[in-house]
């Protein structure tokens, strides 16, 4: 009898079991990518290396970001990393602690536009923005208090900022996102941007799916990354990819 409330008190206080967990991101460098068959970034490392520090397994894939939107809501996806919270989601997810942060901006072809005052600068413009992202729905709540702002939904960011270049957008063409993700994926493809105003900063995290992840386990997510940031250990890892932390 000793033995079985021994073993009872045990279970109970032991941290939480080692899972197989599955994390998705969309194709978002430096944050996180796929690169000949590998899933690299900034957010990547951060999550790959709490999951070590938790024993969990943990896998990881690139997938179109409504995709995985869809996925982690049913619960055959436990978590998408890059996220900015909103109240649509968490309807649906958990929020880790903001682990990079970004500013959202909006951006042109540099030498072909001038810096705006206000939003109100940008009336009579097309904005490219991505597809269930958080980015374009706080430009589709900048677009009430402007007239005549059309906004392109774009698949993902390398489409957004060929088609910048190409003048799909017209002389009056923007696309709107993260200023490290913007700057990143320009550079890649050697297009020079000039940021025309910065809207907001953000800070980008990882979603835990309710369905499928228990309160414990997303807890003990919170309190690794928590800990990464004060020891400096996410520092170390973001500046690798010229990301910033809080």
């Amino acid at each position: 009898m000793k033995y079985a409330v021994a073993l009872a008190i045990l279970f109970i206080s032991s941290p939480t079991l080692a899972k197989d967990l599955r994390f998705l991101g969309q194709d978002y460098p430096p944050l996180n990518w796929v690169e000949a068959g590998e899933v690299k970034g900034g957010m990547f490392e951060v999550m790959n290396k709490a999951c070590e520090k938790l024993k969990h397994s943990c896998k990881f894939s690139i997938v179109p970001l409504a995709r995985a939107m869809k996925m982690m809501e049913a619960g055959t996806a436990d978590g998408v990393m890059s996220l900015i919270p909103n109240a649509e989601r968490a309807a649906y997810a958990y929020f880790s602690p903001a682990i990079a942060m970004a500013n959202l901006t909006y951006f042109g072809l540099k030498g072909k536009v001038k810096k705006a005052d206000s939003l109100k600068d940008l009336e009579g413009w097309t904005i490219g923005a991505v597809r269930a992202s958080t980015s374009l729905k706080i430009a589709i709540e900048n677009q009430k208090q402007i007239k005549n702002m059309n906004i392109v939904e774009e698949t993902h960011n390398r489409q957004m900022i060929l088609k910048l270049q190409a003048g799909r957008y017209g002389e009056k063409g923007a696309i709107f996102g993260g200023e490290a993700v913007l700057e990143f994926e320009a550079k890649k493809h050697q297009v020079e941007l000039e940021a025309i105003l910065i809207d907001t900063n953000q800070g980008f995290t990882t979603a835990f799916s309710k369905k499928s992840v228990d309160a414990q386990t997303f807890d003990d997510f919170a309190k690794t990354l928590e800990a990464m940031k004060k020891s400096g250990e996410m520092k170390l890892i973001l500046d690798k990819f010229d990301l910033k932390t809080q």
